[in-house]
């Protein structure tokens, strides 16, 4: 397979994260979790000054932060924070609560951007989060947004929840996406948009596998 860069783009429960890493597995791709390595740089900024609002000054720390992450052939991630496994911390609600501040932050977008792209390197990869394609990797070979209604999007956070023995309201998790999704769509840096190029998938009517399988067809078109 010739080298690939593939960008996964799409709203908080479309199954990005699910399908990027079974696809990576299954075609040999590097994988990259954006997303948990914002939550890393939160809670940093949580554990170092203790909560966030808007407004706080990040400055001066960034260059304190050193972030690694391990994807494994099983299909799992790590996220290291300092030398620190930190894969279950950021999951936390706390977490949750916060990130929107700190991934708000130019400065911040910058760094993790930088890195990014930097463990890209010279190798395949897949990648997934809100401005993949948009603005971290604008040249990826295969763009792909992924999405589904949210309802469905519900039900999948709260399967997700009780696989990790937490038990939300269902309407309280629906409020969450909705509340993500519209401020996704208006951050001024890095929101949420389908890149003009990008192959939209609803996943609304389809299981991973189905999901899986038509990705993996996108991209061995891509490399043949």
């Amino acid at each position: 397979m010739k080298k690939i860069v593939v960008a996964v783009d799409g709203p908080a429960g479309s199954g990005k994260s699910s399908v990027s890493k079974h696809v990576a597995v299954d075609l040999g791709l590097k994988y990259i979790d954006s997303g948990a390595i914002y939550r890393a740089v939160t809670l940093f900024f949580l554990e170092k000054e203790g909560a966030l609002a808007k407004g706080s000054d990040l400055s001066g720390v960034l260059e304190k932060i050193n972030i690694d992450q391990d994807f494994q052939s099983d299909g799992t991630s790590k996220t290291y924070l300092n030398g620190r496994d930190v894969s279950d911390l950021i999951r936390d609600e706390s977490i949750n609560k916060s990130i929107g501040i700190v991934s708000d932050d130019r400065r911040v977008r910058d760094f993790v951007n930088s890195l990014l792209r930097e463990w890209a390197g010279n190798g395949s990869i897949i990648m997934d989060g809100r401005d993949i394609g948009t603005v971290v990797f604008p040249g990826a070979d295969l763009k792909i947004y992924l999405d589904a209604s949210i309802e469905v999007r519900a039900e999948r956070r709260i399967l997700e929840y009780r696989e990790s023995g937490k038990y939300l309201d269902e309407n309280e998790v629906k409020n969450q996406i909705i509340l993500r999704d519209g401020q996704d769509g208006k951050r001024p840096y890095g929101r949420l948009v389908r890149a003009d190029d990008a192959i939209y998938i609803d996943t609304s009517d389809l299981n991973q596998a189905e999901v899986e399988s038509m990705i993996k067809r996108l991209v061995e078109d891509k490399t043949a």
